[in-house]
């Protein structure tokens, strides 16, 4: 889609207008470090202060991310196989829905939140961490919504109802596109 937008001569201008007034600010700010100083200054300590404790970003958004990437999808691939089976289809949903709903809220709701205070994060970690929590919340309430009234639909044809052709590769792509629209659920 930035591809197509580049070839409009109204968006390339402006790209380049950006693009030509960061060279003059880092021009400028050069110009300005070696006459105050007599030479380069390059201090990076608050972009190190903000971006501080990357391990534990790293390993918090890791633990964000194999729940994400396991839970749910084996979660409704349980459901999915097994309610069309079932004598008590109310009760299995209502324990597996359960199940799901307590889990994401203590990974994706409490969790998050535990690592920014515990850890003291910095702004741009803590924003990290936080934008992470959302999108994966968003990512999985997105597939939920996708998923479940397909299982729902093929029970009630009589068919054997199955997770709609989204092996687990399917499910990691999804995760990581960029998904602007979740669901066109506005009214007209």
């Amino acid at each position: 889609m930035l591809d197509e937008l580049m070839e409009v001569d109204h968006f390339r201008t402006i790209y380049h207008m950006f693009v030509a007034a960061l060279l003059v600010f880092v021009i400028s700010t050069v110009a300005v470090d070696i006459l105050d100083q007599g030479r380069l200054v390059l201090e990076f300590d608050l972009l190190f202060y903000t971006f501080g404790q990357f391990g534990t970003v790293i390993w918090s958004w890791i633990c964000l991310f194999l729940y994400s990437l396991l839970v749910p999808y084996k979660v409704l691939s349980f459901w999915g196989s097994w309610y069309p089976k079932s004598k008590h289809k109310l009760l299995l949903s209502t324990c597996l829905g359960m199940f799901l709903l307590v889990s994401q809220t203590c990974v994706l709701c409490i969790f998050p939140i535990y690592v920014v205070n515990h850890y003291r994060l910095p702004p741009a970690s803590s924003f990290i961490v936080l934008l992470e929590q959302v999108r994966f919340l968003m990512k999985i309430y997105s597939f939920c919504r996708e998923t479940i009234p397909v299982v729902l639909q093929d029970e009630s044809k009589e068919k054997n109802a199955k997770m709609p052709s989204l092996s687990l590769s399917s499910y990691l792509y999804f995760l990581f596109c960029p998904t602007l629209v979740y669901r066109d659920s506005y009214p007209r």
